[in-house]
């Protein structure tokens, strides 16, 4: 450490224990009450899984009896230690009671919730909010509307009027929404559709701050990381409209994402230019970062390493990183920052380094409101004022309210966050000295080069094929991750320039057509089947190799012959070459069942007879499957999507598979098609249809070796238990998802009785669905693609 910041940094720890030393003088007897109960909850699981599992799950549900029979299997459990006697007394006293009054009992225990929550959470109700906002001079508050997730549109208009309504209190200076709160269903894929329609919500908040004196202030919040670039994007476009070229606005960046400096350091250089414009300033408001399982989630499902930094230290420097950057000189006249923390190293840091670069004046300390009262105390006194974030629900709506405790809950739980420990810290204690040490480590290590972000290979950048390495395993292939330009850019080519194969028509197959094919495949049999498994396995991993370079091409004839959107088509693909890895890896099991004693005969020929809905997958689940095993393959795919199963057999055999030993024949289905089901060279077909094709090919050939995945039909199941925000979403998606042409969509919904009399969630689904972009597949706003045939 240099010896100027070793100086910055003994002077924030000198800083930071007055803080903390502070808090401590001015803390109120129910505040430390509160404090001691908060770090008993934290440092237990039990009673942190107590807490919320009595919100989620008991709370959640409108029918009281429901609730109450829940409620009473929680406190059967066993309660957790945190709670006082008082607690647990009314707890058990509740569960008896709540068996004769549940009417009664439920009500008070939602009210009861509300108490504990009262503090970190603001009533969005006058004269309530009044009183909270304005209890401070030197206090102000960033007003955070929470409510029901955005799932149409008409919720997402109703919402931008309830900010609107709010900017119009005068008590309110100050509001943050999420993109995801303005507009329902964005798809990073339809960037540009998608930033037009943010933008368009932007005006109308915008317009509603400009016109107070002084204008209000309207700051855009960060949630995923998928939203990083969207909100980047739809921010600046719409302050560079003539309209609002002098407007004051905010912006959130997360430190946990390596790609954030790079994007503060374009907002701050973006910022300066529209400044020396004539234009207005920028604040960007720095937090470190909410919502890790959320990102590891995703990341997981797709593929894909997580967005964020994998580990704490990390974060910490470019914390501090990021803060040098927009404290840069060059910026004075155009940036201002919000630095929000409860971590008081960061605190006495930003602080220090306030005063040392004459930053008074743009620098300011943001917390959570009711997070850690005496220290928000204690820092707005030291800073000479505090800007405190603080969510707003109304009294008669838990459900955000219980997912906004449940994320800090989360987020405080682990135990290097600064608030896990701050409720049972002191100068010098041993917590005390780990944060310290930790502290100093990221001001030293913020001089370190900036990361790289963590979102990179083959599915951050498809224009460049990267064969997946052999591995002992099986590895999924990840899907393509749109969030990067890159690839979007590398699926608009390969739509625009899509074509089917430039042949000339050629007649259906007949029987004699059939009869050589088979007669090929038979004649190839032997050789296929005879070769090592470490042979056919290998050529298999080629085959999944040259699938994934393909992957673009395969992805627009989906889209052009086969009405797959371009989300749908990414994944199927994905699942296809799953397949050959897989199949690749399970000719293993064939030896070591042959070293027992196992004798292994494989079909000769194996006809795949397969379906338009999912014509890549399916398809070559079979042909791989049957490959794998020994046997040749005949492709005989469904009219509507032949294009699609002759790359499939052009692909194989690209990767080495014998050209007779798969064969792609597009039977009509007629007196050719008959015979080659019930030919008496093939040995076994595999059908991905109708239960009625399945029967009518036994009727044809009783005997038939038939493996059949047939007609389905799919139900959601709605309980009063339920989260109602994600079973409107889990519906929409499953209903109309490729516009409900799989056997997997719900087209029925099971719903509990109460949930179906409850008309908002009627309301939210009709919306939901209204809200579905249906057009042409190859367009990339589309969510819901056209039917393969007039209905």
């Amino acid at each position: 450490m240099s010896t100027s910041d070793a100086a910055l940094a003994a002077e924030a720890v000198e800083l930071a224990a007055e803080l903390l030393q502070a808090a401590s003088r001015i803390e109120t007897r129910s505040q430390r009450h509160h404090r001691r109960r908060l770090a008993k909850m934290l440092g237990d699981d039990r009673s942190r899984l107590f807490t919320l599992e009595l919100a989620d799950e008991v709370l959640r549900i409108d029918n009281a009896a429901r609730a109450a029979a829940r409620f009473r299997e929680l406190v059967g459990a066993g309660l957790p230690p945190f709670l006082g006697v008082i607690d647990r007394a009314m707890l058990h006293s509740g569960a008896l009671a709540s068996r004769v009054v549940p009417n009664v009992v439920m009500p008070l225990v939602a009210a009861r919730v509300r108490k504990e929550t009262a503090s970190v959470l603001l009533p969005a109700e006058e004269p309530g909010l009044r009183a909270r906002v304005g209890r401070a001079d030197s206090v102000h508050f960033n007003v955070n509307l929470l409510g029901e997730a955005i799932l149409g549109e008409d919720d997402a208009r109703w919402r931008v009027a309830d900010v609107i309504a709010l900017l119009e209190r005068p008590h309110v200076d100050y509001v943050s929404v999420k993109i995801s709160a303005i507009c329902s269903q964005l798809d990073v894929l339809a960037f540009d559709a998608s930033v037009g329609r943010i933008v368009d919500r932007l005006r109308q908040l915008y317009r509603a701050a400009q016109k107070h004196d002084p204008p209000k202030f309207v700051n855009l919040d960060m949630e995923e990381y998928r939203d990083l670039h969207l909100t980047i994007a739809a921010f600046k476009q719409a302050l560079c409209e003539e309209e609002f070229v002098g407007l004051d606005a905010g912006i959130v960046l997360q430190a946990y994402l390596p790609d954030a400096y790079a994007a503060l350091v374009d907002l701050c250089e973006w910022a300066a230019a529209r400044r020396a414009g004539g234009g207005g300033r920028i604040k960007v408001r720095i937090v470190k970062g909410a919502n890790l399982a959320m990102e590891h989630v995703d990341a997981e499902m797709h593929g894909w390493p997580a967005a964020p930094f994998d580990n704490k230290a990390a974060v910490d420097a470019n914390y501090k990183r990021m803060l040098d950057a927009v404290l840069d000189p060059r910026f004075a006249d155009a940036v201002r920052v919000g630095v929000a923390s409860h971590n008081l190293f960061d605190v006495a840091w930003a602080l220090t380094l306030r005063r040392h670069r004459g930053a008074e004046d743009r620098l300011e300390i943001e917390m959570l409101e009711g997070m850690a009262p005496p220290q928000s105390a204690a820092v707005a006194d030291a800073a000479g004022g505090l800007l405190l974030y603080g969510p707003a629900t109304p009294h008669d709506d838990l459900e955000p309210a219980v997912a906004y405790l449940a994320r800090r809950l989360d987020e405080n739980a682990t135990p290097e966050n600064f608030l896990h420990s701050l409720f049972t810290m002191e100068v010098g204690s041993d917590a005390w000295e780990t944060e310290k040490q930790r502290f100093l480590r990221a001001v030293d290590d913020r001089h370190l080069p900036p990361s790289k972000p963590r979102r990179r290979g083959p599915a951050a950048d498809r224009r460049t094929p990267h064969p997946m390495p052999c591995a002992a395993g099986v590895e999924n292939e990840p899907d393509t991750d749109f969030t990067s330009a890159a690839n979007r850019s590398w699926i608009r080519d390969h739509l625009a320039h899509w074509h089917a194969p430039c042949r000339s028509p050629r007649p259906a197959p007949t029987v004699d057509d059939v009869d050589r094919a088979v007669a090929h495949a038979v004649g190839a049999a032997d050789d296929w089947r005879t070769r090592p498994s470490t042979e056919r396995a290998v050529i298999l991993r080629r085959v999944a190799d040259e699938m994934s370079q393909a992957r673009g091409d395969t992805i627009a004839a989906m889209a052009h012959t086969a009405g797959k959107t371009v989300g749908e088509g990414d994944v199927e693909v994905s699942e296809g070459i799953d397949f050959a890895r897989y199949y690749a890896s399970s000719t293993s099991t064939i030896d070591a069942l042959t070293v027992a004693g196992v004798t292994f005969d494989p079909f000769r020929v194996t006809v795949v007879a397969s379906p338009w809905n999912f014509p890549y997958a399916i398809p070559a689940g079979g042909v791989l499957a049957a490959l794998a095993a020994g046997s040749t393959v005949i492709l005989k795919p469904a009219p509507e999507s032949r294009p699609i199963a002759e790359m499939i057999v052009e692909q194989c055999r690209r990767g080495g598979v014998p050209h007779d030993a798969v064969q792609y024949l597009p039977c009509d289905d007629d007196d050719a098609g008959q015979h080659l089901i019930t030919h008496n060279d093939v040995d076994a077909v595999v059908l991905t249809g109708s239960s009625d094709t399945a029967r009518l090919f036994r009727s044809w050939k009783p005997q038939l070796a038939l493996h059949a995945e047939t007609s389905g039909k799919n139900a959601i199941v709605v309980t009063a238990a339920a989260d109602l925000d994600g079973a409107v979403r889990d519906i929409v998606k499953s209903a109309f998802g490729h516009a409900g042409q799989k056997c997997s969509a719900a087209s029925l919904a099971i719903v509990e009785a109460s949930v179906y009399d409850d008309e908002r969630f009627l309301e939210r689904l009709t919306d939901a669905v209204r809200s579905v972009r249906v057009g042409d597949s190859t367009d990339l706003d589309t969510t819901m693609g056209p039917l393969i045939a007039p209905a």
